[in-house]
């Protein structure tokens, strides 16, 4: 069975200007073709930088932002394995949210974190520079590749904003939609299938701190079993809209 990342190129080569989603927030409506075109170039993007199929890409991204559902076909696309921590716990109790955060990738040693920058009074970049302190004063402009001992496989920590001013520790999610054309030579013979693993799962405490990861979900059992709402809706062409904040900040 092919993968739900090609699935949906089939659909937008078929019927590129059905539109099949909009986002309040930033007030963002995605035909087949937008989806498509957008979360291919992040597939690219994130393969260009080195990760391989396999690799794990932590969110700590709202449901609520087209970010989120674009990286989501990204990973269907690439091979890569997703994993989406909740960054709404950071609005109530943030010390609880570093915890998580921490938590979250020492279980899924995570190869990438992609947070918010802000949002909801709250500055991710913030708590992402307390929970690894090596983004306060790292600088990706220096062409080093980035290190921090304590989540040895992390090597792209990267945020939603619009510039790295006082951020030079994290990359721009922008920096890696890139429109290339050319996914497959960057699998480089790996191909994607229904089997593939795609979406991990974390175990939750009481408190909504990750304790455990659970079963690693195929493409095919994403597909199958509807968990990812606006992913599931957009293969079967159901237009809706995703409620949430309508206003960047």
């Amino acid at each position: 069975t092919t993968s739900a990342g090609s699935l949906l190129t089939k659909l937008a080569t078929d019927n590129p200007y059905k539109d099949v989603v909009r986002y309040e927030h930033k007030n963002r409506k995605w035909n087949l073709q937008h989806v498509d075109y957008y979360s291919e170039a992040l597939a690219i993007g994130l393969l260009e930088n080195g990760l391989q199929p396999g690799d794990v890409v932590l969110s700590w991204l709202s449901p609520h932002f087209s970010e989120s559902m674009a990286l989501q076909f990204a990973c269907s696309k690439s091979g890569l394995i997703l994993y989406n921590l909740d960054p709404s716990l950071a609005t109530t109790d943030p010390e609880a949210a570093k915890q998580a955060l921490s938590q979250a990738l020492t279980l899924t040693k995570a190869n990438v974190l992609i947070s918010q920058e802000a949002g909801s009074d709250v500055n991710y970049v913030r708590l992402c520079e307390t929970v690894i302190p090596e983004i306060r004063f790292f600088d990706f402009a220096e062409g080093k590749p980035f290190v921090t001992p304590r989540f040895p496989h992390l090597r792209l920590p990267i945020h939603t904003g619009f510039d790295q001013d006082d951020k030079w520790g994290m990359l721009l999610l922008k920096q890696f939609v890139i429109p290339a054309g050319n996914l497959k030579e960057h699998l480089d013979g790996f191909t994607v299938t229904g089997s593939t693993p795609f979406l991990g799962e974390l175990v939750l405490d009481d408190k909504g701190i990750p304790t455990g990861t659970g079963k690693i979900q195929t493409n095919d059992d994403v597909t199958k079993s509807g968990v990812l709402e606006t992913f599931s809706k957009i293969l079967s062409k159901d237009f809706h809209v995703v409620e949430g904040e309508g206003v960047v900040w």
